[in-house]
Formats: C-alpha cells, sequence, structure tokens
C-alpha cells in the first residue's frame, strides 16, 4: 500500500468515526437525511481521492513526456510544449474545491495556452 492509498483508509476511518457519532446524535433520523450525512462525510474523502489522483496524470508534468506522447493543439493538432506550471481551483460535482498543480500547455504554432485534461 502506498503512502495516498494509507492516508485515504485514514480518512475513511474518520469519516466513519463521524457518521456513527452523527448517527449517535439522531437516533431518529430519516433515510434521506442520513443519506445526506452519509454523503457530506464522504465527500471530504472524495476530494482527496480526486485530487490525489489527477495529480498523478501523465499531462500533469509535460516536461517529463516525449513530443509525440504530447497532448496536441486543440486548433491545429501539433504537439504542445510546457509552459510552466501552475495551481488551479476547481469545484467538483459535489460542490468541493480541488487544487491541482499542473502543467500549463502552449502552442508555439497557434500561440494559445490551456490546461490539457488527463
Amino acid at each position: 500500500m502506498n503512502q495516498e492509498e494509507e492516508q485515504w483508509d485514514e480518512l475513511f476511518d474518520l469519516v466513519a468515526q463521524a457518521v456513527s457519532e452523527w448517527r449517535r446524535k439522531h437516533p431518529r433520523a430519516k433515510l434521506t437525511e442520513i443519506e445526506k450525512a452519509v454523503d457530506r462525510h464522504l465527500a471530504e474523502v472524495r476530494v482527496q481521492m480526486v485530487e490525489d489522483l489527477a495529480q498523478q496524470g501523465e499531462t500533469a508534468d509535460l516536461t517529463q513526456l516525449a513530443e509525440e506522447e504530447r497532448p496536441r493543439c486543440p486548433e491545429c493538432g501539433r504537439a504542445v510544449v510546457a509552459n510552466g506550471k501552475q495551481k488551479r481551483r476547481l469545484r467538483t460535482d459535489h460542490e468541493q474545491t480541488i487544487e491541482l498543480e499542473r502543467s500549463k500547455a502552449y502552442c508555439p504554432h497557434c500561440q494559445v495556452s490551456f490546461f490539457p485534461s488527463g
């Protein structure tokens, strides 16, 4: 098990404890209330996992990719070059904020910069 997986396990344990504590405090909660409480607590683990996994994507650091492996410009289809790393703050489907530090891509031909997906 790698370090990230150990951290996820610790987060799951904390969430399980928090959900159990919430349930003790809300013994008459209806199913929809329980579901919302569980989802709210699981969102904390979900956001960490999404952030960690996105950072592992091959486009997170374009300097490590050979030209033929680099993403293509959406305008002209040529391989892009790395244009430094920048932090991005994004919102997930569950209204959580993640922060990623990723390579920004640049197409010298079209002179456009973008963050490649993946």
